[in-house]
């Protein structure tokens, strides 16, 4: 199979991953991943793992494995939130999302933490969000515009 022919392989089954056809998407990167071998192509073959069979945890495994080998690169990041949030570990995907911001900006990282409508950091942050003091100190600076 020829490199152009591999790359469009690539180009469809991350075109069917970011839609939701996950089972194209399985078919068309592991075709891919025949002929080729990057952390990318792991990365969305963890994901489809993660979203089509539920096999979270294996998949967050892969796409961590990817992180270690680029680190610089904010689609792990990205890839490795969504399985997170599949696993309702909210938090954790939150900080993986800010972690690949740091890295390189990726406008899908910001969709996503768009979409989870962040919450503003807690006032001290020693103490619990929901105790009443961060809550008073909260509304109050929110209030007078310090927040």
């Amino acid at each position: 199979m020829s490199p152009d022919q591999v790359e469009e392989l690539l180009v469809k089954g991350v075109e069917a991953a970011e839609k939701g056809y996950i089972h194209s998407a399985q078919v068309f990167l592991g075709q891919a991943a025949e002929h080729r071998n990057t952390p990318e192509l792991h990365s969305y073959l963890a994901y489809c793992l993660a979203k089509g069979q539920g096999r979270i945890h294996s998949a967050a495994k892969i796409c961590r494995e990817s992180i270690k080998r680029e680190p610089g690169n904010s689609l792990h990041y990205l890839i490795l939130g969504r399985i997170l949030l599949m696993a309702e570990e909210k938090g954790k995907a939150i900080e993986t999302f800010r972690q690949g911001l740091k890295t390189s900006p990726n406008p899908k990282i910001i969709i996503e933490l768009k979409r989870l409508g962040l919450r503003k950091p807690a006032i001290l942050k020693t103490l619990k969000r929901n105790h009443p003091l961060n809550r008073v100190l909260g509304r109050v600076f929110s209030t007078i515009g310090v927040r």
